[in-house]
């Protein structure tokens, strides 16, 4: 009996798939660093703040939109420049030990996310996107080891840009790259390596490339138009630095307009079809809003303020630059340009500072606080120590209590 011509197409790319991963699977195990945690507590909130790294290098944490946790919470994914060059490495959550994830004769991965499915992160690497799945073992003696899989290789003469970013249900990673002048928005099934383009973005795409935390065939990306302020002058050009654009129906569409003199930046998506930002109408003023895509309404969750005649170092103390939704949707956190950390009740926008003094205006890392898994800490890059390093920050227990 003659199988049918789905089922034998299916067999088709199941051999495709098997036969791709013979050819393109590397095995390796990571070199292990000791634990050089240190641990405070702070003054104010009574938050344990834990210094993962210490060392005089650059350590910084993953962009904050971006995924950092494996699947069990067991290893935090950060970048380090250690080595002598940039490189991933993760934190082991039970022993505080270092990995260097990179082996050192590869050249150095980059756009780095956790995966929500199993123990697994994807890089790019040297025109391609790879698949890296973890094996974690901590008796007798930690070992970490890496099994590498091919999923795709970018066009010839394609120029990778933005960060990639795993869709809800796992099947595909999405990312950018330009050729010939053009930006193209894709993404690649995680299976069989298949790209699709997307989008050829109708204004500049800054990168931010990022996917609904419950729809798996919604994109979101910023549009760059070399300020997140909209002109003044109404007759200009409109901007929107959000849009969306799903990968099946391929139409940007924006998410609102901006009103002249608005600020809105650094978007990030959070739960039940919500988008978190920052955004103003006045100079220096920028609250974290939250944008329900269902309803298009906009609020303000976690407030900041404007004054005038009071200068912009001044301001930058009580507004925000950079949030994120915890993926429990009880808080939204915010960090700003002195290294304050607060998080804000998602029901009552109340105000509570987890941490603070992780950055003076005008210098230092930016702390980008991003989320573990459970809702129960952040995560952000802290210049106290002198340099950049990457803390964890623990809800404090009675602040969980419901």
């Amino acid at each position: 009996m003659k199988k049918p011509r789905s089922q034998l197409k299916l067999l088709f790319f199941s051999f495709i798939s098997f036969y791709a991963t013979l050819i393109f699977a590397r095995t390796w195990e990571c070199q292990i660093f000791p634990s050089e945690q240190k641990v405070e507590i702070d003054s104010t909130s009574g938050a344990k703040i834990i210094f993962i790294t210490t060392d005089k290098a650059s350590d910084t944490n993953l962009y904050f939109h971006n995924r950092c946790w494996l699947f069990d919470d067991g290893m935090m994914l950060f970048m380090s420049n250690r080595t002598g060059r940039s490189e991933v490495f993760g934190y082991i959550a039970k022993t505080g030990e270092l990995v260097r994830l990179n082996r050192k004769q590869d050249a150095a991965a980059h756009t780095v996310v956790a995966s929500r499915l199993g123990n697994r992160m994807y890089v790019a690497r040297e025109n391609a996107i790879y698949q890296w799945n973890i094996k974690l073992e901590l008796s007798p003696k930690t070992k970490v080891h890496i099994n590498e899989k091919k999923i795709c290789d970018l066009p010839v003469n394609a120029s990778q840009f933005g960060g990639m970013n795993e869709n809800a249900d796992a099947s595909l990673v999405s990312f950018g790259y330009s050729i010939d002048g053009q930006q193209v928005i894709a993404v690649a099934d995680v299976e069989t390596g298949a790209i699709q383009e997307v989008a050829r973005p109708p204004v500049q795409c800054g990168g931010h490339i990022q996917f609904s935390w419950n729809r798996p065939d919604l994109l979101m990306f910023n549009g760059s138009y070399g300020s997140d302020t909209a002109p003044l002058d109404a007759d200009e050009a409109p901007h929107a630095r959000i849009w969306f654009v799903n990968v099946n129906t391929k139409t940007p569409v924006p998410a609102f307009y901006q009103k002249p003199g608005e600020l809105v930046t650094h978007e990030c998506w959070w739960v039940n079809d919500q988008v978190t930002f920052i955004g103003g109408f006045r100079p220096e003023e920028a609250h974290v809003k939250v944008l329900d895509i269902k309803t298009d309404e906009i609020r303000i969750i976690g407030a900041g303020a404007w004054v005038e005649g009071v200068d912009a170092k001044e301001l930058s103390k009580v507004n925000w630059w950079h949030a994120s939704g915890s993926p429990d949707g009880r808080w939204v956190a915010g960090d700003n340009w002195h290294g304050i950390i607060a998080l804000f009740d998602a029901k009552t926008t109340e105000k509570r500072i987890l941490t603070s003094g992780h950055r003076t205006y005008g210098h230092g890392s930016h702390p980008h606080v991003g989320w573990d898994l459970f809702g129960k800490s952040v995560e952000f890059t802290s210049n106290k120590l002198g340099n950049p390093d990457v803390c964890i920050g623990m809800i404090p227990e009675n602040w969980l209590r419901k």
